[in-house]
């Protein structure tokens, strides 16, 4: 799960090194990775919490094996040497500045610490999100991403986002509410 706060938001967590020349390879924690190239200025969050500001040069997404990720090119950052400085790094924006979204389209880390219900009774609290992928790593955009929801015994429950299942999603409220096929709950949990 990407740590996130009601500041800032994570787009991008640095894996390696990728290249000679500063680049580094990235996880990629949006489906807006142009807004790179529409605002390049983004801060930099040290796993030791030192936060940088930087400005993303250049950006591209990988094929192959890292098919699903991206590299960054950050300024200033030109070699091998400075960019092993970068891992574990996540390149972050203020939450204000975040794409506008489509109503009934919701960001991830909004989604994350939701309580969830099954009509009026609890299921639990959201800690994650599961996107099914195929074997190269790439998203599958047409299969349901996945609730990760942990119940007050600590157990999980894996329960689809689908349209179908969804009675309400109140942001504001931190609530997400939902009508299951019965058994749904009691056969992953």
């Amino acid at each position: 799960m990407i740590p996130q706060t009601n500041d800032w938001v994570t787009l991008a967590r640095v894996v390696r090194p990728q290249g000679r020349r500063g680049e580094v390879l990235c996880d990629l924690f949006t489906d807006f990775p142009d807004q790179f190239k529409d605002r390049p200025n983004v801060s930099l969050l040290a796993p030791s919490g030192l936060r940088t500001d930087a400005v993303v040069q250049d950006h591209w997404l990988p094929v192959g094996r890292s098919a699903g990720r991206i590299v960054l090119k950050f300024a200033g950052y030109d070699s091998i040497t400075d960019a092993e400085k970068l891992t574990k790094a996540e390149a972050q924006i203020p939450a204000e500045e975040r794409v506008a979204l489509d109503e009934q389209t919701y960001y991830v880390n909004d989604l994350i610490g939701c309580i969830m219900t099954d009509g009026e009774i609890e299921i639990g609290k959201v800690d994650d999100m599961h996107f099914p992928q195929d074997p190269q790593g790439r998203r599958i955009e047409t299969a349901a991403s996945i609730f990760v929801v942990t119940r007050a015994n600590g157990d999980e429950v894996m329960i689809p986002f689908a349209n179908e299942f969804i009675a309400k999603i109140d942001i504001a409220a931190k609530r997400i509410e939902m009508r299951l096929p019965q058994g749904l709950v009691d056969m992953n949990g």
